[in-house]
C-alpha cells in the first residue's frame, strides 16, 4: 500500500476524534463543500430548465417573425400558394422551421359582463400543431374535427373576463374603415369551441383564434389569400441575417424582440454569478482550512522530516489528507443534490405563481454533463487553493524551527 495515503488515512478520523478543534474545522469546510454542491445544482438545473421551457414556450406561441405589405389594412397580400416562393425568395436559409398564411384582424366582443377590444387571429388547418398541443386546456375537441369558421378559441382569461365559456355564443365585430377612413363593422356570431392558455398575458389577453376563412368570407377574399406570413425559426437573430434581402414594399416584424426575451437571458448571469459566489466561497473555505491544518500538524511535519521525509512525501500526505475529507462530502453533496432535483422533478414540490412565472412548478433538468462539471469544478478548486499554500509551508518547515516553537 501507498506510504502516503495509507499515513493519512490512518491519521485523518483519529485526529478528529481526538481534537476538537480538527473536528471543527472540517466538520466546517466538508458542510461548506456539501452545501456549495447543492446550491450549484440548483442553480444550473433550474436556470437552464427554466430558460428552455419559456423560450420554448415563447418560439410555439407565434412565429418569431411577421412578413406583409406595406399598403392598406384591407387588401391581402399574399397567396399561401406562393409560400415556397416566399422562402425561396427571401428566406434562403435552412435556419427556417416553418411558414404560415395568417390573418390579424381588430375586433370588438360585447357581453353582458364586459366590452373590450381583441385580435382575432385567422389560422388555417395545418398551423403548427405544437401550439395546440402545448396550449389548448381542451384538447380533445381538435382531434375530433378541425375548427370550422363558425366557432372560435378564447384564452382562459379572456373567458373568464367577458363571463362565457365553451360552447357560449358570442357576436364579434371586426372593424374596418371605407375609402373616405371612416369606422365599418362587420358582425358575426361564433360558437367558443376551446379554450387557451399560454401564461404569457401579452397573448392571452388580446387573442382570439379561429378559421381564416371567417376573415375571408367577412372581407371579401379569395381562399388562398392571406395578409400576413407568420415564420417560425430555429434562432433569435435571423431578422439580422435576411432584412437586407428584402424589398422595400415589404416590412419585417421581429416578434422575438420581447422584454420577456430579455429577462430569459439574465438567468445566463445569474447562473455565473451565483456559481462565482460559490466557488469563491469555496476557495476561501478551502484555504482557511489547509493553514489551520498544517498549523495543527506541524509537529507531525518536523516528526516526518526528521524521520528523512522529503517535503514531496508530506506534501502527498496532505493531499490525500484533503482527499480523505473531500471524497465523503462530494458523495453527501451530489446524494443530496440529485435527490432534491428527481424529486422535485418528479412531484413539483416547489409551485410557481404561473401568471408571473409562465411556468406552475419550478422546473429542472438532470444533466450528467452539469454534474461531471460541477464535480470536476469543485475538485479542481479545492486541489489548487491547497496545493501552493501547503507546498510554500511544508517547504519552510524545518525540525530545528519545531523544536523552537515547541
Amino acid at each position: 500500500m501507498n506510504f502516503e495515503w495509507f499515513f493519512s488515512k490512518k491519521t485523518v478520523w483519529e485526529d478528529c476524534r481526538k481534537n476538537k478543534t480538527l473536528r471543527t474545522i472540517v466538520f466546517i469546510a466538508q458542510t461548506i463543500i456539501i452545501v456549495g454542491l447543492i446550491i450549484t445544482f440548483l442553480t444550473f438545473s433550474i436556470g437552464f430548465e427554466f430558460k428552455k421551457i419559456i423560450k420554448d414556450k415563447l418560439l410555439n406561441i407565434r412565429g418569431q417573425i411577421l412578413i406583409q405589405r406595406n399598403h392598406s389594412k384591407n387588401d391581402p397580400c399574399f397567396s399561401v400558394k406562393k409560400k415556397k416562393l416566399v422562402l425561396k425568395k427571401f428566406f434562403k436559409t435552412n435556419l427556417v422551421q416553418q411558414i404560415h398564411g395568417i390573418s390579424e384582424k381588430n375586433v370588438i366582443i360585447c357581453t353582458n359582463k364586459k366590452t373590450d377590444r381583441y385580435i382575432f387571429k385567422g389560422l388555417y388547418e395545418d398551423y403548427n400543431p405544437v401550439f395546440f398541443k402545448n396550449f389548448l386546456i381542451t384538447k380533445n375537441l381538435l382531434k375530433k374535427q378541425p375548427l370550422s369558421n363558425q366557432d372560435v378559441i378564447l384564452s382562459k382569461k379572456v373567458s373568464l373576463s367577458l363571463g362565457l365559456k365553451v360552447g357560449s355564443k358570442i357576436r364579434v365585430d371586426f372593424l374596418s374603415f371605407n375609402k373616405k377612413g371612416d369606422p365599418i363593422f362587420f358582425s358575426k356570431r361564433f360558437r367558443i369551441y376551446g379554450l387557451y392558455e399560454t401564461g404569457i398575458p401579452e397573448f392571452d389577453d388580446i387573442y382570439i383564434i379561429g378559421n381564416i376563412k371567417s376573415i375571408q368570407e367577412i372581407y371579401g377574399w379569395k381562399e388562398n389569400l392571406v395578409d400576413k406570413f407568420e415564420i417560425f425559426v430555429s434562432y433569435d437573430n435571423i431578422e439580422k441575417e435576411i432584412i437586407q434581402k428584402t424589398p422595400k414594399e415589404f416590412s419585417i416584424k421581429n416578434i422575438n424582440n420581447h422584454d420577456i426575451i430579455r429577462w430569459i437571458n439574465i438567468f445566463d448571469i445569474n447562473i455565473i454569478v451565483i456559481s462565482f459566489i460559490i466557488f469563491i466561497s469555496i476557495t476561501i473555505n478551502m484555504i482557511v482550512f489547509i493553514l489551520i491544518l498544517l498549523l495543527e500538524r506541524i509537529r507531525t511535519i518536523g516528526i516526518l522530516k526528521t524521520l528523512g521525509a522529503k517535503n514531496k512525501v508530506i506534501h502527498k500526505i496532505f493531499l490525500f489528507y484533503i482527499m480523505q475529507v473531500l471524497i465523503p462530502s462530494l458523495f453527501i453533496g451530489n446524494i443530496i443534490g440529485i435527490g432534491l432535483l428527481i424529486f422535485q422533478k418528479k412531484f413539483h414540490l416547489i409551485s410557481l405563481n404561473k401568471t408571473q412565472y409562465f411556468v406552475d412548478f419550478v422546473p429542472v433538468c438532470i444533466s450528467v454533463a452539469h454534474i461531471i462539471i460541477i464535480n470536476l469544478s469543485v475538485i479542481f478548486v479545492c486541489f489548487i487553493t491547497i496545493f501552493f499554500p501547503s507546498l510554500f509551508f511544508i517547504n519552510k518547515i524545518t525540525p530545528i524551527k519545531v523544536i523552537e516553537l515547541e
